[in-house]
């Protein structure tokens, strides 16, 4: 074997060596992708349509009642019950009875590091602090729920655009997290959004949840119920406009009776 054999050979070895290392560094660099991805997983048994940023349009009128609210949500739906929940959250300040109703049916209190749950939540009050009735009652903070669907300003008295619509925004960092700490451990599956306030800007954090051998979500974060609650930029001329100027005859013709 003369001198060029012997270089061809080296030059054919390194080659080798080196698509070899490439290899090894691109199987590498699938692992390491591969273990970050871990939180993820759980994620992508949500429906794709369900993690976007997106208006979500509530019947019109909206539903004054639980009786209402039953023909309307889409309780297999996290969008759905995030959106209901805004709205029975803007009705307590209507009707108490009525709102906390609808709160109640579409809320659910966890056990932190179990299995179950509890309908309605264990206080029976869906979460919903009593300290904030004192708002319920305050003709200037009435408005403060309003300000989170489209249309609302302070221009027009905080007054949404009918059909109600409300923009929600899927919060995937959140989503991710809780759903690595209880989706295998506890056999939940959960979905986090977030709306956000045309008078200061607050953004609100609801976090929705399904249990293992059922398809209907539920609510499981109750402060965000009193967070819609906070105080934030607006006017007194709002609380002169009320929250749902829908009719009697309007509610007969869309649910009957």
């Amino acid at each position: 074997m003369n001198t060029n054999d012997l270089g061809n050979l080296f030059r054919k070895g390194a080659s080798l060596l080196q698509g070899a290392a490439s290899v090894a560094e691109a199987v590498k660099g699938a692992a390491v992708q591969i273990d970050t991805t871990i939180p993820m997983l759980d994620a992508k048994a949500l429906n794709p349509l369900w993690k976007r940023d997106q208006d979500f349009r509530l019947a019109d009128p909206a539903p004054w009642n639980l009786g209402e609210l039953k023909k309307v949500v889409d309780v297999r739906d996290p969008r759905s019950v995030a959106a209901y929940w805004v709205w029975a959250v803007t009705r307590l300040t209507d009707s108490y009875d009525d709102g906390m109703g609808m709160m109640k049916y579409l809320f659910a209190d966890l056990e932190p590091y179990g299995r179950g749950f509890t309908e309605g939540g264990k206080s029976g009050r869906a979460g919903w602090d009593t300290y904030f009735n004192e708002r319920l009652r305050d003709a200037n903070m009435k408005w403060l729920p309003r300000a989170y669907f489209n249309g609302a300003s302070a221009s027009n008295g905080f007054k949404p655009a009918r059909p109600l619509t409300i923009e929600l925004y899927y919060n995937s960092t959140n989503t991710e997290t809780i759903n690595a700490q209880s989706l295998e451990q506890l056999g939940r599956l959960n979905i986090v959004y977030w709306v956000k306030s045309y008078a200061g800007g607050n953004q609100v954090n609801i976090n929705l949840s399904k249990f293992d051998g059922s398809d209907r979500w539920y609510v499981t974060s109750g402060a965000s119920s009193n967070t819609l609650f906070y105080q934030q930029p607006g006017n007194a001329a709002a609380a002169q406009t009320p929250t749902d100027e829908s009719t009697a005859a309007e509610h007969a013709a869309r649910y009957g009776g």
